[in-house]
């Protein structure tokens, strides 16, 4: 069932309230991000955006007793330096 909400100028910007059911349903928290896109017969879709890990995020797990060893190809041809 659609919600209707009221935009508001925030900035140079307008901004949506997101009602505080519609939020809960969705797993949303104050700080969360979504991605918004537009759609050729005037909608615009708002979905939650997935998480992106920082550099340290990911590096944080490495471990040298998690490391794969190296698998390369032997030299084929005339490409032995």
């Amino acid at each position: 069932m659609p919600v209707q909400v009221q935009l508001a100028k925030w900035g140079n910007s307008l901004g949506l309230r997101v009602p505080r059911d519609v939020a809960a349903r969705l797993g949303l928290k104050e700080g969360a991000r979504v991605d918004i896109e537009t759609l050729d017969d005037g909608r615009m879709v708002v979905t939650r955006s997935r998480r992106r890990f920082t550099l340290d995020e990911l590096l944080a797990g490495m471990k040298p007793e998690r490391e794969h060893s190296l698998e390369d190809d032997s030299p084929k041809g005339e490409e032995i330096i």
